[in-house]
């Protein structure tokens, strides 16, 4: 029976063809076929034979469903480690890896970019007017409108308290520049309620253009001095 079953063991489990042709699902419907394909004839297939095959079918199937709840786990994982605790953007750490591979890729390719750094104005009020919770609902409504306001192709995160980031791909100077003002604006637009109140928030930008002399560490802190040198110019508070 042994090498009967071994056949069926190395086709059910062995690597796929060149060409990578697509595996057959072991169904109920087909195992005959895959009996065939491990080189069996019926009259191989003994009440004994036939036994050990569907059991080991079962267990290929149980397997494929195994690896494919894993991927699944492993999928939301990632993206749980990869996303702000409180805003449905990316944090900080998540952020600076696409910043470096966005940056590579516009390098090898020739295109432009830009990272825009927004802190709000005034957020130290809110927290100390209406408590953390109000200061949290501020952040993310923040965060929602930054992410209805940018493309797809765009990514925001959290860099730290009331810090964003916005990667804006194949973007010019002059477009960057524009966009980070067109955010401002539409961030100061906002009335955000909070409990029986609804209160406006200003913010101040920065833009650094992707140059390929800087790190994604480097291209950050630019862009934080950008943004804090704008936030002097209008003398607003943190």
């Amino acid at each position: 029976m042994k090498e009967i079953i071994e056949p069926v063991v190395k086709r059910l489990t062995g690597a796929p063809r060149v060409g990578k042709t697509k595996a057959v699902k072991p169904t109920a419907s087909n195992r005959i076929s895959l009996s065939k394909l491990a080189g069996l004839d019926a009259a191989d297939l003994t009440p004994d034979v036939r036994e050990a095959v569907m059991r080991l079918i079962g267990e290929v199937e149980h397997l494929n469903s195994e690896a494919g709840n894993l991927r699944t786990k492993i999928k939301d994982l990632e993206s749980i480690a990869d996303t702000d605790p409180l805003l449905p953007v990316f944090n900080r750490r998540a952020f600076t890896r696409e910043l470096s591979r966005a940056m590579a890729f516009a390098q090898r390719h020739d295109l432009g970019g830009a990272l825009v750094y927004v802190d709000l104005d005034g957020f130290k009020g809110v927290n100390d007017e209406y408590g953390h919770g109000a200061g949290d609902t501020v952040l993310l409504h923040v965060a929602k409108v930054l992410n209805e306001h940018v493309r797809e192709t765009d990514l925001v995160g959290r860099l730290g308290g009331d810090e964003f980031g916005i990667l804006l791909a194949a973007a010019d100077d002059n477009g960057a520049a524009a966009k980070a003002a067109a955010l401002v604006e539409v961030i100061r637009e906002q009335h955000i309620d909070i409990g029986p109140q609804e209160i406006c928030i200003g913010a101040s930008a920065g833009v650094q253009p992707f140059q390929p002399e800087y790190s994604a560490a480097q291209l950050l802190d630019l862009a934080d001095q950008a943004m804090y040198a704008q936030k002097l110019a209008k003398g607003c508070a943190a």
